[in-house]
């Protein structure tokens, strides 16, 4: 196998070396070069961090967004659950059928219109609080 001799081309150009081949032709030092290159490389760390920070702030308000639509969620679910325990009097009272309910309380939250609960903690008295054993026994005897 004959070996080839080096052939070292100086009049070719390319995107990395002027005309000529010869990097020290260039008006630039090596310090010139140094701070050229830490410039760059800084900028494209800045750029790299600027992306990074917007792809974290979408995928915070992506998990807001669900989260929020979760909840929603549960509450129109149990409104639903809560009519659906009504007896055909009571909603009928309210101007509704059975079939009536996924469609109102969908509308009802589409209108802005929040479904909401609340908790009693203190005990639930009777509404005409005639409780007394006195007035019970009054006109049975």
């Amino acid at each position: 196998m004959m070996s080839q001799p080096i052939v070292i081309f100086k009049d070719l150009t390319s995107e990395t070396a002027p005309a000529g081949g010869n990097v020290a032709k260039t008006s630039f030092s090596h310090e010139d070069r140094t701070r050229l290159e830490l410039n760059a490389r800084y900028a494209r760390s800045q750029m790299i961090a600027n992306l990074l920070t917007d792809a974290i702030v979408w995928v915070a308000g992506q998990y807001k967004n669900g989260t929020a639509a979760l909840k929603a969620n549960f509450k129109l679910r149990a409104a639903e659950a809560q009519l659906f325990r009504m007896s055909d009097r009571e909603l009928a009272d309210l101007g509704l059928c059975r079939a009536d309910i996924p469609y109102a309380v969908r509308e009802a939250a589409s209108e802005g219109v929040s479904p909401e609960f609340t908790t009693h903690t203190a005990p639930i008295e009777a509404a005409n609080r005639n409780t007394s054993p006195a007035i019970f026994w009054a006109g049975r005897a």
